[in-house]
């Protein structure tokens, strides 16, 4: 019997600690990228934009700004998206891009891909602004640091709950 509360205090954590996260209302994003090294001093870098707005904002521009004067040249930006200093290539530091109209804006819980520029050093992460309409047409803008692509936290989670619950089911069955 105290394994069971064991077990289900256990399972009361981890649902816990996914939900832990949940935040109030707000325009949000998350944008990731993939490095690539073209051994040549430059990386390229392709970045994919998450609207993880939750009252229906919807992401429309993104600005990155680089920590020192950069070399960059965009890459073809996905239908109905233009970048001001994208077509390179261009000495800045930053790098833009916005939808066109609203036909082409990322709506909430949703994400897209194909922003692709390279530059002439390792840029890693870097810090970046969203910004965002209501569907009553308010702006909103809303910064950031890019982040790698990385295995989603709850498949991962998942993944170890399930290890843990395999191994006492190991033990136990020993232990008889």
């Amino acid at each position: 019997m105290k394994l069971g509360k064991v077990l289900t205090m256990m399972v009361f954590l981890a649902c816990l600690l996914m939900f832990c996260g949940t935040a109030l209302a707000s325009p949000s994003a998350s944008v990731l990228y993939n490095e690539i090294d073209l051994e040549n001093g430059s990386y390229q870098y392709d970045f994919i934009f998450n609207n993880t707005s939750t009252q229906g904002e919807s992401l429309y521009k993104v600005f990155f700004y680089f920590d020192q004067l950069s070399m960059t040249t965009g890459m073809p930006l996905p239908t109905g998206w233009v970048g001001t200093v994208w077509n390179g290539p261009v000495t800045n530091t930053f790098i833009n891009t916005m939808a066109l109209n609203q036909n082409y804006y990322i709506a909430p819980d949703s994400s897209m891909g194909g922003f692709s520029f390279t530059i002439n050093y390792q840029l890693g992460e870097s810090d970046f602004v969203a910004e965002f309409k209501s569907p009553d047409g308010k702006k909103f803008a809303y910064g950031g640091t890019t982040a790698p692509i990385v295995p989603e936290p709850v498949s991962s989670t998942l993944f170890i709950i399930g290890g843990v619950a395999l191994g006492v089911r190991t033990y136990l069955k020993r232990k008889k």
